[in-house]
């Protein structure tokens, strides 16, 4: 009698990601796997569309927090499913207030437009917000990863030194800004600076110029 073959840890994986996209009621035809530059579990996207999402709203100035809900997280239990909502996640913006983000590919009227502009509590993320943030997208795809190589270093002394030095010549670019820390591996600088830019401490001109020695930072409290 043939014995069935056991599963490597790779076929097991692919099982739950794809149990994770069926719980919620979606094809797994197009998967892309991607982590919050804070956290330590993958994101389950189903589509190029939610992937850019997903990039869109990490690079929301005005965005201080983001939470993902639970069923889009991989291999996370199908109780927590939420059906055909497509509710992403929560985001609390700078003034603290808390808003549903939804994602609504496919239903745009000519009443929605490109602006991450809350209605009723919830923001709506249509193919055209996505259109009207290509620059951005393509910055922060670029950007998480910077993140995500420093988090085993100790960056938070590195990070106050950078807010003093950006807050203190007002607005400057990457190379003026790296040219003050010759000392730091490249890496531990644009990992640091990513990570000030997620948490809203810089800003920078990202959604209008691509993520270079160029990019110009300056203050969030200026």
């Amino acid at each position: 009698m043939a014995q069935s073959k056991q599963k490597t840890p790779a076929q097991t994986q692919r099982s739950e990601v794809a149990a994770a996209i069926r719980a919620r009621g979606e094809r797994g035809s197009n998967i892309w796997l991607v982590r919050p530059p804070f956290e330590s579990r993958d994101l389950v996207l189903n589509s190029d569309l939610q992937f850019e999402a997903f990039y869109l709203i990490e690079g929301e100035p005005a965005f201080e927090d983001i939470r993902y809900l639970p069923q889009w997280y991989e291999a996370e239990d199908s109780c927590h499913a939420s059906g055909s909502s497509k509710e992403l996640a929560v985001v609390t913006n700078l003034d603290r207030q808390e808003h549903a983000i939804h994602l609504v590919f496919g239903t745009e009227s000519s009443a929605t437009g490109g602006a991450l502009t809350a209605v009723n509590g919830a923001i709506h993320i249509t193919v055209r917000t996505l259109d009207s943030h290509i620059q951005r997208v393509e910055n922060w795809r670029r950007i998480i990863p910077c993140i995500r190589r420093v988090r085993l270093h100790a960056t938070a002394a590195i990070e106050r030194q950078i807010v003093v030095v950006v807050h203190r010549q007002q607005r400057m670019s990457l190379r003026e800004l790296q040219g003050l820390f010759l000392s730091l591996e490249s890496g531990i600088f644009f990992g640091s600076v990513a990570i000030l830019l997620r948490r809203r401490e810089l800003c920078a001109d990202l959604d209008t110029h691509p993520w270079s020695l160029n990019t110009q930072v300056w203050s969030a409290k200026a």
